[in-house]
This record gives C-alpha cells, structure tokens and sequence, in this order.
C-alpha cells in the first residue's frame, strides 16, 4: 500500500462483522452507512482509507447501543486469521519474538499507523502511532486495537499475569470493557494507544495458541476455524479464473507457501487438498447449475487437458463428470 495514504486492509473488520450479526444486528446494513459492501470485505485486495474503518466502529458501538462493544470484540478475538499475527505465532517462542514480528507484519496491512515496541529498563510499551491526525475521535478503533493488544500479552505470559502491573494509554478510557477495570487505564491523544507492562515478561515462553488439554485438542473442528473457513471462501473465489498454485493460495492469505503450509497442518489438512477440495466443489456446482461443457469447466480450473480434470473428478466425487450431472439434474 502507498505510503502517501492511509489505508487498512478491510478483511480486518470481518471480526466485528460477526460479533454484530451474532447480537442480531445486520452487519451489511452497518457497512452500507459508511459505504461499503460485503464483497468489497471479501476481497483480500480492499484497502480503504482509514477515516472509514473509524466511521465504521463508531457505527458497530451505535448499532448495539454499547460503547464497549469494539473493545469486547477486540478483547476476545481469534487472531488466526490475522496477516500480522499468523507469521509471528509460526515462528516466535517469547512474547518478545511476538511482538517483534507483529511490528514489523503490521505495516503490511496498515499504511495508517507506526507499529512499536519499545524497552525503557524496566517497563516495555507494545502500541501503535497514527502518522495521520484523524478527524474524528477514534475513540473506537483504540477500545479494538488496544483490547487485542493486551489480550496477546495476558495469553501468553499466563502465571506471571498480573493487571496491576499494566498500564494503558488510548483516547478515551470509557469505551474499555468491563473485564478491564481491574487495569489502569489514562486518557490521551487521538495519535495513537499503547500498552505498557514489565519488559521481564518479554522472556516469557510463547504459548498463545497452544490447547489447554489433549481432550480439547482433540475437539477442534476444522470447519470451525475462521482461518481455515476464510481461506477456503478465498480459494472458491480465486479457482474458477484458470486454476491456482500453492503459492497463490498462499498470498491470498498474505503468507509464504511454507507458513500456509505449516499453519493448515495444524487443522489436519494441506494446501493441495485444500486447492483440489475448491476445484472439486466449482466443478459441482457447475455441472448442477450451469450448461456448461466439461471442457470448458476444465479450463476455468487451470486443466489444459480435461481428461486430467475428469480423472481428478471420478477420484475425488466417485463418478465421472458426465454421470454426476445426470445425476444431479
């Protein structure tokens, strides 16, 4: 993204998009008050400027009636799926290498803030600075980002976790949720939030996304990962425009084809499965719904022979191209 605007990824509002319609709040009619559409979020290119993502939170809080209600999404949310936060749990094992990472991943989703992390003996800071003044108080896009933050840094540190040892700075204290009150919280400028803590917890092992017992391990449904689910929507966006490589699929999610790899592992699957499963379920849906030729769905999936499609097609559905639409009609 240039540098001469400031611009945000949209798909990092796909979170309170969910918490709104799980309140049974309409998040398309959310979005439609500042502009935006479903499909523009989908699309893993949307950026927009970053006055729209404040406008946009400071209309999910007036939709539920609830000021704290970004922070609460914030406080809670599956990171997983996160561009800067996916490299930084592959690879980080202290929360220091964590937010390490995160910084420096940051920017590539975010023209509109500086990222830090900073170490003054003692005490760390972890926060952002906006390299723009914001026209409105962006008093809900802090309560978001400021939860997310703090959240990172109590999960990983665990035992050692101790609020009154934290202190947070944002433009207005009141938009916190209600689990916070136990930290001290100070008001400041609309330039950025930060969070400060004792840089000795910078040492602590990282274990974040580790499951709590082996019986919870074992519970994990993969249909169940917001990661996964976004990645196979992008992937059944993507393979219809004459197939897909595992290093496409792994920039649809902003990650080197080996991350990608070693995060889907987690989940039981692989980027080739994941490919094939996309190409499979289009070709389905085609040969139900459309009247068009083997041949020609072959190509829109990136076969330049279609016996190898309808090989791959008799493996993976049982029964050839043919005889499933006889089937399925």
């Amino acid at each position: 993204m240039p540098d001469s605007l400031p611009l945000v990824q949209l798909q990092l509002i796909v979170p309170l998009l969910k918490a709104l319609k799980a309140r049974d709040i309409d998040p398309g009619a959310v979005l439609e008050s500042v502009g935006l559409t479903r499909s523009a979020v989908d699309n893993p290119e949307s950026s927009v400027h970053v006055m729209v993502i404040h406008q946009f939170l400071q209309k999910c809080a007036e939709a539920t009636n609830d000021k704290t209600f970004c922070s609460e999404v914030g406080a809670g949310l599956d990171t997983t799926g996160w561009p800067m936060i996916q490299k930084a749990m592959s690879e980080a094992k202290t929360l220091g290498e964590f937010l390490t990472i995160y910084v420096m991943q940051s920017s590539q989703v975010a023209s509109s803030v500086t990222s830090f992390l900073n170490i003054q003996g003692v005490r760390a800071e972890f926060g952002e600075h906006r390299k723009f003044k914001p026209l409105i108080v962006p008093a809900q896009n802090d309560g978001f980002m400021i939860s997310l933050k703090l959240s990172l840094i109590e999960r990983a540190v665990g035992p050692v976790w101790d609020p009154s040892q934290v202190i947070l700075t944002l433009s207005d204290p009141g938009v916190l949720s209600k689990n916070m009150s136990r930290i001290k919280a100070l008001k400041g400028d609309d330039m950025g939030s930060k969070v400060q803590f004792p840089s000795a917890w910078l040492n602590a092992p990282l274990s974040i996304f580790a499951p709590q017992d082996e019986k919870t391990s074992s519970e994990i449904k993969v249909a169940d990962s917001d990661f996964l689910s976004g990645f196979r929507a992008l992937l059944r966006q993507q393979v219809p425009n004459g197939g897909i490589s595992v290093n496409d699929a792994a920039n649809l999610v902003h990650l080197n084809a080996r991350t990608l790899s070693r995060l889907l592992a987690k989940f039981g699957t692989t980027t080739a499965k994941e490919i094939l499963a996309a190409k499979m379920e289009y070709a389905q849906e085609a040969l139900k719904t459309s009247d068009q030729k083997t041949e020609e769905i072959a190509l829109d999936l990136g076969y330049s022979d279609p016996s190898n499609f309808s090989r791959a097609f008799v493996k993976y559905v049982g029964t050839s191209p043919s005889r499933y639409r006889t089937l399925k009609r």
